[in-house]
């Protein structure tokens, strides 16, 4: 497994085991015994509370942060090179589930995020271009995000959920904004692009 897909899996991990923000819907502090039952049910993970050992909970407003430690397991197997590499992996007492079934899923999950982002700059560009009669004209995202924040963008989204940088190619009558998706490499099948014209 290579070292990109072993830190996507701990990043999963992290959500489950650490710093999880939790939102309160009730009024008062989000309770050690809520955040278990919580955390135990995320995801439709459902494990038995036992598994989840929260450490610290730390409430602000509306929004609580709490570390936890969740019981993971790992099985491994060797490839055909004898190399080996994270096969599958089980929380609690739960049945195992395939770590490539969980990173496909991951990443559907972020090139859906990363388009939503992309169609809000889009959005924002041809707002530009609508009072300005063209599009910017640059070739890299700063100048972009310069123009448009804050009249046309008011958040700032400057990475993609890769943490690569967003590419924006633009002049003025036409653009293409794109990231370079789970591969993270540019101009291959997993990209994520959207363009004026859409």
């Amino acid at each position: 497994m290579s070292k990109r897909n072993v830190l996507i899996i701990s990043l999963a991990l992290v959500a489950l085991s650490a710093g999880i923000t939790l939102r309160t819907s009730a009024a008062g502090d989000l309770s050690a015994k809520e955040a278990r039952r919580l955390i135990a049910r995320m995801a439709g993970i459902n494990l038995p509370s036992d598994a989840v050992r929260i450490k610290d909970v730390s409430s602000l407003g509306n929004s609580a942060t709490v570390t936890a430690e969740v019981e993971t397991a790992f099985r491994f197997e060797k490839d055909g090179n004898g190399k080996w590499r994270v096969a599958e992996i089980r929380t609690g007492d739960r049945r195992w589930e395939d770590v490539d079934t969980l990173l496909k899923a991951l990443n559907a999950e972020k090139t859906s995020r990363a388009r939503a982002e992309l169609e809000s700059i889009a959005t924002a560009l041809e707002a530009f271009r609508r009072e300005r009669g063209g599009f910017p004209e640059s070739k890299t995202q700063a100048a972009l995000l310069d123009n448009l924040h804050p009249r046309y963008l008011k958040r700032v989204v400057r990475v993609d959920p890769w943490h690569q940088p967003y590419e924006y190619e633009g002049s003025r009558t036409s653009f293409v904004l794109r990231s370079a998706g789970p591969d993270e490499k540019a101009n291959t099948a997993d990209d994520v692009t959207v363009s004026s014209g859409r």
